[in-house]
């Protein structure tokens, strides 16, 4: 039997995301032309148009795929009892960031500061990421603003030290997922310094609340 045409042009569409992905995570927008793109997926250039119109739609479709990857492995398994599900997530997000180290940097860090499109898909990954959070410790969907502002600042933090971890690598992967979970932990802890009505449920993360 053979794919429907829409199967086959969204199996296309996927390999020459793939690509973008890689080519993005290597090099600035301004470095890479569609010539240099198509070269490195062996089509024609207007097969990128015909699906992305432009290479910015196409860099803007590339950084959407990626942050997609990532905000995936974030979803937690209902299978497993809540005091591992975080832990898993975790062990989840560092395998993605060690296995996929450029990828990773292009999405945290290439093109935040001047591209607003950019920016935009990074903090729609990142809210989606503080909601599950916040849903998981606190039954919040929408998180109060202590638990908001502390947990922006904990995954601020996440970045950051899996940043690090990929230039020294000087910690095991373990270790570093309690340092997380530890962080959290604390950001939780001073959520509900300045907001005591704030109820945290930190049997989910599977350590005693802060003293």
């Amino acid at each position: 039997m053979t794919e429907s045409q829409p199967t086959v042009a969204a199996s296309r569409r996927d390999d020459l995301l793939r690509i973008g992905r890689e080519l993005f995570a290597r090099h600035t927008y301004d470095e890479l032309s569609i010539d240099d793109v198509a070269a490195a997926a062996g089509v024609a250039k207007g097969l990128i148009y015909y699906y992305f119109k432009s290479k910015r739609g196409f860099y803007l479709a590339a950084i959407q795929a990626e942050a997609d990857a990532l905000l995936a492995l974030a979803q937690p398994d209902v299978d497993l009892p809540p005091a591992l599900r975080l832990r898993r997530t975790l062990d989840a997000y560092l395998a993605y960031v060690g296995e996929s180290e450029e990828r990773y940097r292009g999405l945290v860090i290439s093109g935040i500061g001047s591209d607003p499109e950019v920016r935009a898909i990074r903090d729609r990954e990142r809210g989606e990421f503080l909601r599950l959070i916040s849903e998981g410790v606190a039954e919040q969907d929408e998180p109060s603003p202590a638990l908001r502002s502390a947990l922006e600042g904990w995954i601020a933090f996440v970045e950051g030290v899996s940043l690090d971890w990929l230039t020294h690598r000087d910690l095991d992967a373990e270790t570093l997922r309690e340092l997380l979970v530890a962080a959290l932990v604390g950001a939780l802890g001073a959520a509900q310094s300045i907001d005591p009505q704030l109820a945290i449920d930190y049997a989910v993360i599977d350590m005693p609340a802060p003293e």
